[in-house]
């Protein structure tokens, strides 16, 4: 098997490990999130993403979405609810690079992001609008001032698949915006195309 990481076709045997282990340890999982803050939406999202995350290969690599994450840096003393949206586009040019740091899952190095990598990360970035859905449960915010607030996870677990030249796009979407900002991301795994192929 070659040494880039990417899983390919095969059966995992976790032999007894944690969900996840083996095709972790296998080293194609990564995750990225948003650097400086941002204000939910009041409305599901159309053309604009908070993060969109391109899969900048021309074949062989799907991105396998395992999580949707957010967290609440800054919140005002009123109760509110939000929620992850996110959606796959449909085959598109390369989004307005916003340089952003993507960790392994696994103890691999980190890259920045960047027109040739792998994956190219983009903040604020003008979409057409592919099935937005909320992911997890909403979180709830309470009366009190303090931040940084309340942060969660949504588990995808494969329901969302990027293929090349594709993206995976996310938002917040809220009650409230006033002096709500937050930061939003993802984690994923380089799976082999033949694992997974496209369907028209």
């Amino acid at each position: 098997m070659p040494n880039d990481g990417m899983v390919r076709p095969g059966l995992l045997v976790s032999q007894d490990n944690l969900p996840f282990g083996e095709i972790t340890r296998l080293g194609g999982g990564w995750t990225a999130q948003t650097a400086t803050l941002l204000a939910p939406l009041t409305a599901v999202p159309t053309t604009v993403a908070a993060l969109e995350l391109w899969n900048n290969t021309t074949s062989g690599m799907n991105m396998v979405i395992s999580d949707v994450f957010a967290d609440m840096i800054l919140g005002t003393a009123a109760a509110q609810a939000f929620a992850i949206y996110a959606c796959v586009l449909v085959s598109k040019a390369v989004p307005t690079l916003t340089a952003l740091t993507v960790n392994s899952l696994s103890g691999r190095a980190a890259y920045t992001s960047a027109a040739g990598s792998r994956v190219v990360t983009g903040v604020g970035t003008t979409v057409i609008a592919a099935g937005w859905r909320p992911w997890g449960n909403p979180m709830a915010w309470g009366t009190a001032a303090a931040t940084p607030g309340p942060s969660w996870n949504a588990a995808v677990d494969g329901k969302l698949i990027v293929p090349p030249g594709s993206s995976l796009a996310l938002h917040i979407v809220g009650s409230l915006t006033t002096a709500s900002s937050f930061q939003v991301g993802a984690s994923w795994y380089e799976v082999s195309n033949t694992t997974y192929p496209a369907v028209a």
